[in-house]
Order: structure tokens, then C-alpha cells, then sequence
């Protein structure tokens, strides 16, 4: 088997954050494009009940993003850097929102290229991971924010995200799992959401 590199050998934890946390940026510095498979589990805290989801995610420099979520229902989140649109289909309803009312999508910076997560995070030692995957722990600066921290599990040769863990605030947890990554050029017209005919829309947040 490859041995490791040299600078990945063990250090102090806050040491070990810091450089995964630049291999992560320098990674995603170098994907304008992104898709991949994913599986979302859901833990509620109160009452405690836990969701499976799966679908497919892209995403696309600058800001633009989309999930399409095709288990247990048809549900898409659809953003051209500007406005973020949920759609859930089975209810026949839109939402409109801000981008910037987003908190998955300030989490998700470094895969929009809208954040660099040395600028917005402060970093510490995440938890154990499997898979032969390091973890760093990531607590947004400034403490406004709808989530209270984000982990992401990474290669550690590469920098690659494998996994990422939302933490909401009154302690819900969002854990993704990401299969299959291609970083082939997208479409930006993938991007663009286009109200069904009969959807009702709804307007959340301020411009």
C-alpha cells in the first residue's frame, strides 16, 4: 500500500484541523463543477424521530446549486447564486427564497466557491470517522447563524468531502453521504427553476 504523506502525519488536534481544513479549500479551489449521489439521515432531537432521504446534488461556481431529492418524495432545491427556490411536488407548492437567508448553502460554501471556510469557520478536531476519513468540526464566526456547526469528513491525502454534519441549533443533526462525484461541466440551465404550471408559490424572507 502508498505510504503517507510526509505532512499528514499526527500532530496537535488544532494542528490537524488547520491542515485538513486548507487541503479541503485547495481541493474544492480546483472544482468548478460538481455532482454526486447522495443519502441524507435526519436525527430529531424533540420529539426523536430519524428520516432517511436520498437523491442527486449538483453544484456549479459561482453560487449555484441544486438537490433533487427522489426518496421518500420528490422534493427539489434549485438556486442560481441569487434566489433558492424548494419545490415539493406532492404538495404542489414553491417556495421563494434569499440565497442568503440559506444556511446550508453558507455550509456548503466551499462547493459554491462563495466562502472560504478559513474565513468563516473557526476549526477544531472533529469526531472519529470511518472509512479511513479525517474529520474537522467547523463553529461559524459572528454566532448568527441557523446552524451551530458543520463536521466534514474528508480524505486526508486528498482533501475530497465524503460526508458532512449538520448540527442545528436546539441539536437536530443532518448527516450526507456523497457517492459517485463527478466534477464534468455542468449546464447552467440546470440551475434555472421554472414554476410548473398550477404550482402555487410562496415568498419566504426579505429581499
Amino acid at each position: 500500500s502508498a505510504s503517507k504523506p510526509a505532512d499528514a502525519q499526527p500532530a496537535s488536534p488544532t494542528g490537524d484541523a488547520s491542515a485538513l481544513v486548507a487541503r479541503i479549500q485547495a481541493f474544492y479551489d480546483g472544482v468548478t463543477d460538481y455532482r454526486a449521489s447522495f443519502r441524507q439521515v435526519v436525527q430529531r432531537r424533540s420529539p426523536r424521530r430519524t428520516f432517511t432521504r436520498s437523491g442527486t446534488v449538483y453544484f456549479k461556481k459561482p453560487g449555484m446549486m441544486r438537490w433533487d431529492y427522489k426518496v421518500p418524495d420528490a422534493v427539489h432545491y434549485v438556486s442560481d447564486g441569487q434566489v433558492l427556490w424548494s419545490y415539493d411536488v406532492a404538495e404542489g407548492v414553491a417556495f421563494r427564497m434569499p440565497i442568503a437567508d440559506s444556511d446550508l448553502f453558507h455550509a456548503l460554501g466551499f462547493l459554491t466557491g462563495t466562502a472560504r471556510l478559513a474565513d468563516v469557520f473557526d476549526a477544531t478536531g472533529g469526531a472519529p470517522a470511518a472509512d479511513g476519513l479525517a474529520s474537522v468540526r467547523l463553529v461559524p464566526r459572528g454566532g448568527e447563524s441557523g446552524y451551530r456547526a458543520v463536521t466534514l469528513f474528508a480524505d486526508p491525502a486528498t482533501g475530497e468531502v465524503r460526508q458532512t454534519e449538520v448540527e442545528d441549533p436546539v441539536g437536530n443533526v443532518s448527516h450526507l453521504w456523497f457517492d459517485q462525484p463527478s466534477y464534468k461541466a455542468l449546464p447552467a440551465k440546470g440551475f434555472v427553476f421554472k414554476v410548473p404550471a398550477g404550482v402555487r408559490v410562496e415568498e419566504i424572507g426579505s429581499e
